[in-house]
């Protein structure tokens, strides 16, 4: 699981670095996706509740950065890094919860 959930925040972060660049983030923002799937399989046994948290915040983080990308006059980018702040946050919550052995 940490595997997965670092790639994703760090994906979203390499997406904001370059966020002028819009098909490029949008391939980070991809990334970043492809990730959440591969994590879900991996947990699809699981009931977290701070990983579908996390899951849920990425879905919307990602969604509001690609409403970004898309237009035309882009202007909360700032907003964009306080949700990927927080999405870092979430992810260290999640990682702070003690993970069975398989």
């Amino acid at each position: 699981m940490t595997i997965w959930t670092n790639a994703i925040v760090d994906r979203v972060e390499a997406a904001y670095s370059v966020r002028f660049d819009k098909e490029e983030a949008l391939i980070f923002l991809n990334d970043a996706y492809q990730n959440l799937l591969m994590l879900e399989l991996k947990m699809q046994n699981e009931d977290n509740e701070k990983l579908n948290s996390f899951i849920d915040y990425f879905v919307a983080v990602r969604d509001s950065f690609i409403t970004e990308l898309v237009d035309r006059y882009p202007s909360n980018y700032t907003d964009i890094k306080t949700k990927i702040d927080t999405l870092r946050k979430l992810n260290e919550q999640v990682l702070s919860v003690p993970q069975e052995v398989a």
